[in-house]
């Protein structure tokens, strides 16, 4: 291969070490073994590899990667950028250079077999064992006290099956997809944080503080489960609401899953998606890649975050919280709103107007008006009475 400097040859090179150095070679190299046994539970395509914490996944018949933990993914120059952010395009192909030719040994990693190991278990056979939260449990106590949530948002989410309580008090909110089928769970407890091992994954957490009884013509995206209960909390438009956790970080497969879910909304009148991300940088990420996948299916969409740095939904619940029980009345927690998008063959809803926010402002204490119904319907006084869930309602995403 000769290396020139004419922008054709640099295209040419580019398209060629792209095509002839796999995915899993670099990972290799980097010192990441394969996964042979979270493989052998995906799909043939999809490899595996691991470096201590860390794991990245090899797709596309090596042309592609992906990280489950984080919003990583693309070719071969973005996964050596990824491995080490200082280097540039240059030092890529360098790089890149010296492996064409390379197969990937596949070399599995070595795991330190010990006494406590046990066989993994399926995830739904875990989940169908545990109970929903009872007033005074582990659980239940680690979600309204530590985490401030009402006590009517947790029983909710328990009668429709989303919520179960794990051991050692950690709470576990179920992902399901978008025909309701159980694919794992997000386990959040006082000193854990995880998602289950084996089965299909991280598609999406979803409840109805309404009780189910009106048809979906808003989904709320939040990035964690209890940030879907704490927004639930704080909304005060909760008919036809259905509120959603990816989990974090997404795979392929999520987001494919997360777009079918978009698209069974946008079929309702007046449909909409609130994107109810953190607000720190991943948060960003997360509401362009949301508002483009909104694009596709005809949704508009918005995207709401709390006004503090780095912070999330429950931190806003909490926060508000300790302001009553401190004896004073809390300002409502103003938020950075922004209306990311409106595109597709329904009718767009008019610019949302940021004046209701410096109002809100404004008056303090009282609460925010009602902005038109065009505008995102999202706004940070509690809820009132709980709503009674419908009886016999299917836990799962299925619209």
């Amino acid at each position: 291969m000769a290396y020139t400097s004419s922008p054709e040859a640099q295209q040419r090179e580019l398209d060629e070490l792209r095509n002839a150095v796999n995915c899993a070679v670099v990972l290799e190299k980097a010192g990441f073994r394969l996964d042979r046994q979270a493989t052998a539970q995906r799909s043939a395509r999809n490899l595996k590899f691991r470096r201590d914490s860390e794991a990245i996944i090899v797709n596309h018949d090596g042309k592609g990667w992906w990280d489950p933990k984080g919003d990583g993914k693309g070719d071969v120059f973005k996964l050596v950028q990824y491995l080490d952010p200082s280097k540039n395009l240059g030092h890529v192909r360098q790089e890149l250079r010296g492996l064409i030719g390379r197969s990937p040994t596949l070399e599995v990693v070595e795991r330190t077999k010990g006494a406590g190991d046990r066989p993994r278990r399926d995830p739904a056979e875990l989940w169908n064992r545990r109970t929903a939260p009872g007033q005074g449990t582990a659980a239940w106590r680690y979600l309204t006290e530590i985490r401030g949530l009402p006590d009517h948002i947790v029983a909710i989410a328990g009668q429709q099956g989303a919520l179960k309580e794990g051991p050692h008090g950690t709470a576990w909110f179920g992902h399901r997809d978008a025909d309701g089928q159980f694919t794992g769970m997000e386990m959040r407890g006082p000193d854990y944080k995880g998602f289950s091992t084996g089965g299909i994954g991280k598609r999406l957490f979803g409840f109805r503080a309404d009780g189910g009884e009106a048809p979906v013509t808003r989904l709320v995206v939040t990035e964690a489960a209890i940030d879907a209960l704490s927004f639930a909390a704080l909304d005060r438009f909760q008919l036809g609401t259905l509120y959603t956790s990816t989990g974090g970080g997404m795979s392929p497969e999520s987001e494919v899953n997360l777009k079918r879910v978009m698209m069974q909304v946008a079929a309702q009148p007046e449909a909409r998606l609130v994107v109810a991300v953190d607000n720190d940088l991943q948060g960003d990420r997360y509401a362009g890649k949301f508002a483009a996948m909104a694009r596709d299916v005809g949704l508009w969409s918005g995207r709401i975050s709390p006004k503090g740095p780095g912070e999330d939904w429950n931190a806003v619940l909490r926060t508000r919280r300790e302001g009553m029980e401190a004896g004073s009345v809390p300002v409502a927690p103003l938020c950075r709103l922004s209306e990311v998008l409106g595109s597709g063959a329904k009718a767009q809803p008019e610019t949302v107007s940021p004046s209701w926010l410096g109002q809100a402002e404004a008056h303090g204490t009282q609460r925010p008006p009602r902005v038109s119904d065009a505008s995102l319907p999202a706004s940070f006084e509690p809820v009132g009475k709980p709503a009674r869930p419908r009886s016999g309602s299917s836990p799962g995403l299925s619209l």
